[in-house]
């Protein structure tokens, strides 16, 4: 697969560079639309995102695992409709605040479901697969993908602290 996008995190703003401004510009929308849930976008310029830096869950040790926090903003998520369908610890982010926030939003989606892909999967969910991950085992919480939640935190949902 080749890469989609290219990324250089420095101290206090990280750039994400799409091969299209279109794809950076869809990006960049659900940035905007969930401030809440990513970090702060500081500003797109064509193919260009600039976001503020924030430290990924891989650099924050094994002693920084928000189970109970990320259950609360995917619900929260969930509850807007809004299926990131893409989460694993490589898209995790410690906020300023030491909060979980997502990032790469180039796979979500809004679709009203009974259920969070984000949390149950695709199957229980009724949410598509992302086109991008076709042929792939898709990414939430309880994927068997080596860096789910589930497989890295060992702990499954309702979130459950180990």
């Amino acid at each position: 697969m080749s890469r989609r996008a290219t990324v250089r995190v420095g101290l206090t703003r990280t750039t994400k560079r799409h091969r299209s401004a279109a794809a950076a510009a869809a990006e960049a929308a659900w940035y905007e639309r969930v401030p809440w849930a990513a970090p702060r976008l500081l500003a797109v310029d064509g193919p260009l995102l600039l976001l503020e830096t924030c430290t990924p869950q891989v650099r924050c040790g094994p002693g920084w695992r928000p189970a109970a926090e990320l259950y609360e903003l995917l619900l929260r998520l969930h509850a807007e409709g809004i299926h990131h369908r893409d989460v694993h610890v490589r898209n995790l982010v410690r906020g300023h605040d030491g909060q979980p926030l997502l990032i790469d939003w180039e796979t979500a989606i809004h679709q009203p479901a009974d259920l969070s892909y984000d949390l149950h999967g695709p199957d229980a969910s009724g949410v598509p697969v992302p086109e991008i991950h076709a042929g792939h085992t898709p990414q939430w919480w309880g994927s068997p993908q080596r860096m789910s939640i589930r497989s890295q935190w060992g702990c499954d949902v309702p979130a459950q602290t180990p």
